[in-house]
């Protein structure tokens, strides 16, 4: 193979010796160049692998490389190298498309093993969709998470997911987790909600024998057994103030101190932290600390609504029925697909297998479904009252007359769909004089 190219752009000449000695070893093809203006000439010559740039550089910095880079060759592997970490500087590295960033002064094992990992993500490397086949769907929105997933998943940085309940959050976390660019270390679950407050230090921290009643051994926590790998903090909103500020501790510095220990010990964890809440209103509101909002969100995926992705409604019940997807009638699947879905992927999942389990080993039908489900008449209904002059009688007869035609005049069908029965609905259409829109 041939060896990988790698252009190193420093305006410091001991800095560029410096990094060009470091990586002298790892078989590539090393050049280094002064200025943005040189690296753009140097790369429509050579089209190197990697780009490895200082932020502060005269004429054209950094992050003013990257997004010239970003727009003519977007394949193009691009590591930041900064002064200091500042988060906002990272948060849009990332967001133009660094792979990485690293903060001077650089370690050789920080250096080598960033090459290492957008070397590797050069060669063979999957495309997104392969990388994450468990998000399932084919809608703009979900091609895009499953991109950002493909980008979290090759960089180092810490992750914010945010989307409504039932929208796929942990599957996402766990396939960031799972399609590292290295072999990562443990995945640690933590449900921020089942968190007593009274015991946050020793969950998160730890504890020594002896340092409280009851204590009767040592308790490894929740941020040492993930030393080496990543931390999942679900439902980050439900922590209080005071143990988001000892939270944002460690992101600095990596100190870990159990209760009851006199001793420090330091930790290298990846968050992943998930909310059910835009993050923006909670630090609005004061829910959430904006400090730790933007450490957290060295990368940040919002997951869409099921609603705001209809289209991929019949994949997803493929997905659920698996051997029998052939299973489920027309009706059912059109059924399926109107329904607004608040629970969303999750009610979705739920609705589908408990569906065959009533149908099995028939097809599924209209019969088969739970009539627990919120029809979109409500939607409808809400719609219409805010017409204008808009009386109850209006909102009944536009919600009756929309569910028939989406039903195709069918009452049972429209019943479910208004979540009513067939003889309350009988009623209406008489009192309304709607009885020639139906045909049943």
């Amino acid at each position: 193979m041939t060896p990988a190219r790698i252009l190193i752009v420093e305006d410091d000449p001991a800095a560029a010796q410096y990094l060009a000695l470091a990586l002298a070893d790892e078989g590539c093809s090393l050049r280094s160049v002064h200025n943005g203006v040189e690296a753009l000439l140097a790369i429509e010559s050579e089209r190197p692998d990697l780009v490895i740039s200082d932020l502060r550089m005269p004429e054209m910095n950094g992050l003013a490389l990257l997004s010239r880079i970003k727009q003519r060759w977007p394949e193009l592997h691009f590591i930041l190298v900064t002064v200091e970490q500042d988060i906002a500087t990272v948060v849009e590295a990332v967001q133009l498309g660094a792979l990485n960033y690293l903060v001077k002064p650089v370690s050789l094992a920080a250096l080598r093993g960033a090459v290492r990992r957008a070397l590797s993500a050069r060669v063979g490397s999957p495309a997104a969709g392969d990388l994450a086949p468990e998000i399932v769907g084919s809608s703009k929105g979900i091609v895009e998470v499953r991109h950002q997933v493909a980008l979290a998943a090759r960089n180092d940085v810490n992750v914010l997911v945010a989307g409504k309940t039932g929208t796929g959050k942990e599957l996402v976390a766990r396939a960031i987790h799972r399609c590292s660019a290295e072999t990562p270390g443990p995945l640690v679950a933590h449900n921020c909600a089942a968190t007593p407050p009274d015991l946050f230090e020793s969950q998160f921290f730890g504890h020594r024998r002896g340092a409280f009643t009851g204590a009767d051994r040592d308790h490894l926590g929740l941020l040492e057994r993930a030393d080496g790998g990543v931390l999942l903090l679900d439902e980050l909103e439900s922590l209080s103030l005071p143990h988001q500020a000892k939270l944002l501790r460690v992101l600095d510095d990596g100190e870990v101190r159990p209760v009851g220990a006199a001793d420090v010990r330091h930790v290298s964890v990846r968050f992943i932290a998930t909310t059910n809440h835009d993050p923006r209103e909670m630090i609005d509101t004061g829910v959430l600390r904006e400090d730790l909002y933007y450490r957290l969100r060295g990368f940040e995926i919002r997951l869409p609504a099921l609603r705001e992705r209809e289209e991929d409604v019949p994949l997803l019940v493929s997905h659920f029925l698996g051997e029998r997807a052939g299973e489920i009638k027309p009706d059912a699947l059109a059924e399926l697909r109107d329904r607004t879905w608040p629970g969303n992927v999750r009610e979705l999942r739920n609705a589908v297998r408990s569906a065959d389990a009533l149908a099995a080993p028939g097809p599924i039908g209209v019969e088969h479904l739970s009539l627990e489900q919120t029809p979109r008449a409500q939607e409808i209904s809400a719609q219409a009252l805010l017409r204008g002059g808009a009386t109850l009688k209006d909102v009944e007869r536009d919600a009756i007359a929309t569910a028939l035609r989406r039903c195709g005049g069918n009452r049972t069908r429209a019943a479910r769909l208004l979540g009513i029965d067939r003889s309350t609905l009988r009623r209406k259409l008489a009192a309304l004089g709607l009885e020639d829109a139906s045909t049943d």
